[in-house]
């Protein structure tokens, strides 16, 4: 019996052979008239299964099959299933951040010179561009952006792995002085556009109360969508080989108050 950890790989994988590239599909956003954008992240909150959901094309409301009696107005079935690709990716430097211990010079004449040692951890975060979207699995989202948008970087990028660092070195304080060591971490952020696959679209051909089935959205000859405005954006440290974080460690050092204690 396999583990459910493994299981879950095992469906990652067989989604990542289907994904394709973010460009290929085609960008709905202004062809609807409801919010393309909400759409896009309300199917595709972190699930890669198949799926079969109830889209009211006036609103964009999306429901479950087993509300289909419950409903009035136009709705419209779709079956299918999302993937999670690149779309872009770009390095930024992130905040300043103390790393050591407070130094206290309280001489007035020498310089005072101290082997500190910085330390930390290198960081995760995701966010999504639609605030109030239905159902996000958070821990999903980062299993399937680590394995399908962040393929090309998980030896250079830290997402979804907490790795500690500890680094020692010399730290010179001026005479009335307090010096501390803070870290300038290299970032990286990959944002995602959501595809949605569409593998069966029904409505009902009103007056005529006759159910068309397509394998396009709406009919109209597309079977891959996303909306430009939707996406996913993982955000970790810049690795080096040995997937330790790239950083500057910097001296920063103010003059002596009365909380000193000098």
């Amino acid at each position: 019996m396999k583990s459910a950890g493994v299981a879950s790989v095992l469906g990652l994988a067989t989604v990542a052979a289907t994904v394709i590239p973010a460009g290929a599909a085609t960008n709905v956003r202004g062809q609807e008239p409801f919010d393309t954008d909400r759409l896009l992240m309300t199917l595709c909150n972190g699930d890669t299964g198949m799926q079969e959901k109830l889209v009211n094309v006036d609103t964009g409301e999306v429901r479950s099959l087993t509300d289909w009696n419950d409903i009035r107005g136009r709705w419209e079935r779709v079956k299918g299933h999302c993937s999670y690709p690149k779309a872009s990716s770009w390095t930024w430097t992130g905040p300043e951040e103390r790393v050591s211990d407070i130094i206290v010079n309280c001489s007035t004449r020498s310089d005072l010179r101290h082997d500190v040692t910085s330390s930390g951890s290198t960081t995760s975060t995701t966010t999504r561009s639609v605030s109030g979207s239905v159902g996000v699995d958070w821990t999903a989202i980062k299993d399937v952006l680590s394995f399908q948008a962040g393929a090309g970087y998980s030896h250079s990028w830290s997402y979804a792995k907490t790795t500690g660092w500890a680094r020692t070195s010399s730290l010179t304080v001026p005479p009335r002085r307090v010096g501390w060591m803070v870290q300038r971490p290299e970032m990286r952020t990959v944002r995602s556009n959501p595809v949605f696959h569409v593998d069966a679209y029904t409505w009902n051909t009103l007056p005529f109360a006759k159910w068309q089935t397509v394998g396009s959205w709406r009919g109209r000859g597309y079977r891959d969508i996303k909306s430009h405005g939707a996406y996913y954006d993982a955000k970790a440290n810049v690795t080096d080989g040995n997937g330790r974080p790239v950083q500057q460690i910097v001296a920063r050092d103010r003059a002596v108050n009365s909380g000193d204690r000098c």
